[in-house]
């Protein structure tokens, strides 16, 4: 059985739709023209991370909320922050 963890997203608003990363998974970025589908996208993509670096051995939930106060320092209330379960 799969276990789930949550993983913080930050959207921003961009001219030709959204773009999304994760602030604890470097490189981990998709962009889209809906908030739907750059969500879905970044579901995927975080998946795929995960299964190729085993993720889930390194997450630590203290460096996850540290990562998302930082980008709220580099983004403020400009951005969408979300965090997506992810199976793994």
């Amino acid at each position: 059985m799969k276990k789930a963890m949550m993983i913080p997203v930050v959207v921003l608003s961009t001219k030709t739709g959204f773009n999304a990363f994760s602030p604890v998974v470097q490189g981990c970025v998709v962009t889209d023209k809906t908030m739907d589908k750059t969500l879905r996208r970044m579901k995927e993509a975080l998946e795929f991370h995960i299964e190729g670096e085993h993720l889930l051995k390194q997450f630590e939930k203290p460096r996850a909320l540290k990562a998302l106060r930082d980008s709220f320092d580099d983004y403020g209330t400009d951005a969408i922050y979300a965090s997506l379960k992810i199976a793994a």
